[in-house]
Parts: C-alpha cells; sequence; structure tokens
C-alpha cells in the first residue's frame, strides 16, 4: 500500500472513531438530561407531600383554635409561603365519643374529625392525604370513665387535648 494510500485509510478511520465518540457523547448527555428531569419530578412530588401536610396541620390548627366543632372551617385553600405549591383541605366532623377515660369532674366527650388535603405543585404534581383526629372538649352529655388509678394502663384525657389517629396518604383511583 502506498503512503498516499494509508493516510487516507487512517484519515477515514479517524472520522469513523471521531463519529462514534461524538454519537456516545450525545447519548450520555441525553441519558443525564432525562435523569435529570426525573430527579425534579420526584422533588415536585415531595413538595406536592409537604404542601398536603401543611394543609393538615392548618386545619388541625383551626380545630383546636375554634370555639365549637360546628364552627370549624369546612374547607381551606391557601399557598405555602415562599412558593408556588398550593393545598385544599376539606374537614369534616364526624361525631363525638361520649365515653372518655378521664378524671373525675367536668364531663369530656372527644370531637372527631375527618381530614382530607390535596397538595399541588410544578408539573401536575399532586400529593393526597387523610388524617384523623380527636379533639377532648367539655359536655353536659358525657359519661366520665374511670381512668388512673382505678383503671391501670387507661389514659387519662383532659380538655383541649388533641389525638391523632391516623395520617395517611391516600392513593387515586
Amino acid at each position: 500500500m502506498s503512503p498516499r494510500r494509508q493516510r487516507g485509510t487512517t484519515l477515514v478511520v479517524g472520522l469513523i472513531l471521531l463519529s462514534l465518540v461524538t454519537l456516545l457523547g450525545l447519548a450520555g448527555a441525553s441519558a443525564a438530561h432525562v435523569e435529570q428531569q426525573l430527579a425534579q419530578n420526584e422533588q415536585f412530588r415531595e413538595n406536592a407531600a409537604s404542601a398536603a401536610s401543611a394543609g393538615i396541620e392548618i386545619a388541625i390548627r383551626n380545630i383546636v383554635n375554634t370555639a365549637t366543632p360546628a364552627a370549624v372551617p369546612a374547607s381551606i385553600r391557601d399557598v405555602v409561603p415562599g412558593t408556588t405549591d398550593r393545598f385544599e383541605t376539606t374537614t369534616r366532623f364526624v361525631g363525638v365519643e361520649l365515653a372518655l377515660p378521664q378524671l373525675a369532674g367536668e364531663p369530656l366527650v372527644g370531637a372527631h374529625f375527618e381530614i382530607l388535603s390535596a397538595g399541588y405543585s410544578n408539573r401536575r404534581a399532586v400529593d393526597r392525604q387523610r388524617a384523623n383526629v380527636m379533639l377532648v372538649i367539655p359536655s353536659p352529655d358525657g359519661a366520665p370513665l374511670p381512668c388512673e388509678p382505678e383503671m391501670p394502663g387507661r389514659h387519662c384525657h383532659a380538655p383541649g387535648e388533641l389525638v391523632r389517629l391516623s395520617w395517611q396518604r391516600v392513593v387515586p383511583d
């Protein structure tokens, strides 16, 4: 083979190798971009979950700070401060539990509430959560059940006590 022909072959092989390296670089950049998008989507889902949790905490604060169960706001819509994330909550008064273990004195009842909260973030990220809570309040209709020291191991409830009964993520249908 002549030196001129060898140089031509070397040039072609070099160009082919350069093309392959360029294609590998482009494929790596594309994969990195997809990974970045996936990481951002996960962050938006976490932001939506935080917004839903914030909605539940605000609904609980309203339950504790409202004079009667009937006066608790049924729904709240707000934005999480410092972000564009938002939440919507629905609070439902479920009923009262009359037989609460308590110390002798003023009769108490447990006002039960169900809170549904949806948190929203960028790229249509949504998270839904449900919480059930009980607020111990005075009532003339309650019938106290004995507790410590008469019934060892039974918790004595006090007025204004908030009991978190459950908290869960709601999986969409």
